[in-house]
């Protein structure tokens, strides 16, 4: 149990005679010392030394001893905080508290009430990434004040996802990434004035993006075109679906733009809109000129009101769309997101414009823009070819060596 005790520290005075009044806490075999920042003359007619507080009546010397029972008051409180919550109370725990009493706000009511805020202007399933995460978090520590997220905290939480969670790297720094930018938003907010992961590193491992080449796009036009797969028909539904996708992967929207895309995202043949992922951020809008393939998707299309599609639900797309892929012979595991990955790479194929690129998706970023680009062996062939021609045009091009 901790012990806290007023102190004068006599080694030291002020260039007035006087010395500072501390608070010393001893805490895991260390001593603490905490400023009141209280000044008082150490001479013992001006200091009472039996109950360590200043002498007088004066009001100065009552608003400094009542300074240093607050300091006392809010000692006690930080102990008594965690040992009710069952907390070990560490030295640097203390300096935390001690330094900024707003640390002592829970994390997760704090949380709470930003993604509260914060509901309007993030899509749905952002939404539902943020709750699942805290939800997540929760199952790890039940209560959590700012000054308990340490860098040794965020690693143990790392360690407890990946063994007991048994979470793959990727969710892992998905879950971090959401705990960051709500510390970054209480930074801005004067909740704490640094953030824990500026002293570790969250690693994400490197994945295969999911998109369609271009011949399997065509596959997926044609079939849409003839509304046949293996001599079969496809039903509406599985027509209505592929639309969708089909639709996505001309514009490079994301779904949560695309179910609110209404008549008046359409001008002049243009479609503008503003992403709702970037709403509350920037309010610069996407203009997408759509070509012939995207307006005949618009005019096939049932006309619902006001809205340019009736969707159904990303989980229902994703899985409707999988199915449809393999009954075309295209085995990848699509989902509505490599509609998105589709646009860029086909873009980029064919007109290598990575700032035009950068505007159609909606990136501030160049570096986002990249997230898109994907380098296909065929591009690469090709690449390579043109590589070959221009590296020696004076040198005999040799015969190439067979190999088995």
């Amino acid at each position: 149990m901790p012990s806290v005790n007023v102190y004068l520290n006599k080694k030291y005075k002020k260039k007035n005679g006087k010395c500072a009044v501390y608070l010393i806490v001893h805490l895991d075999y260390k001593s603490l010392k905490f400023p009141t920042g209280v000044s008082v003359d150490p001479d013992p007619k001006s200091f009472n030394y039996s109950i360590m507080r200043i002498r007088g009546n004066s009001k100065s010397v009552k608003d400094d001893n009542l300074i240093i029972e607050r300091a006392l008051a809010q000692m006690n409180d930080i102990f008594v905080r965690y040992r009710l919550q069952s907390i070990h109370l560490t030295p640097e725990l203390l300096k935390n508290e001690w330094k900024n009493p707003a640390r002592r706000i829970d994390f997760y009511k704090f949380f709470d009430e930003i993604l509260s805020e914060r509901k309007g202007d993030i899509a749905h399933q952002t939404y539902k990434n943020h709750k699942s995460a805290i939800d997540k978090l929760k199952k790890f520590r039940p209560s959590l004040a700012f000054s308990e997220i340490t860098p040794d905290f965020l690693e143990n939480y790392r360690r407890w996802m990946k063994k007991t969670m048994k979470n793959d790297i990727n969710t892992i720094y998905a879950s971090m990434k959401i705990l960051k930018a709500n510390l970054n938003i209480a930074i801005k907010k004067g909740i704490i004035d640094s953030n824990p992961f500026n002293m570790i590193r969250v690693k994400e491992a490197k994945t295969d993006r999911i998109f369609l080449t271009i011949e399997e796009l065509e596959i997926l036009w044609q079939a849409y075109i003839n509304q046949t797969y293996n001599d079969n028909n496809f039903n509406e539904f599985e027509l209505r679906d592929l639309r969708h996708f089909l639709f996505m992967c001309f514009s490079g929207c994301r779904i949560s733009d695309f179910k609110r895309l209404t008549t008046d995202n359409i001008i002049n043949n243009i479609l503008v809109y503003t992403p709702l992922k970037t709403i509350g951020v920037t309010s610069q809008a996407v203009k997408v000129p759509l070509n012939k393939y995207a307006l005949k998707l618009i005019d096939d299309e049932p006309k619902n009101g006001s809205l340019l599609f009736l969707v159904i639900s990303e989980q229902k797309l994703n899985e409707h769309m999988k199915d449809i892929a393999q009954k075309l012979g295209i085995l990848k595991k699509i989902t509505n997101h490599s509609a998105r990955h589709t646009f860029a790479t086909t873009w980029l194929a064919k007109t290598h414009d990575l700032a035009a690129l950068q505007r159609l998706l909606g990136h501030s970023k160049i570096s986002d823009t990249m997230k898109y680009v994907h380098i296909t062996d065929s591009m690469l062939k090709k690449q390579m070819n043109v590589f070959e021609k221009i590296v020696f045009k004076k040198t005999k091009t040799p015969e190439p060596l067979h190999r088995g």
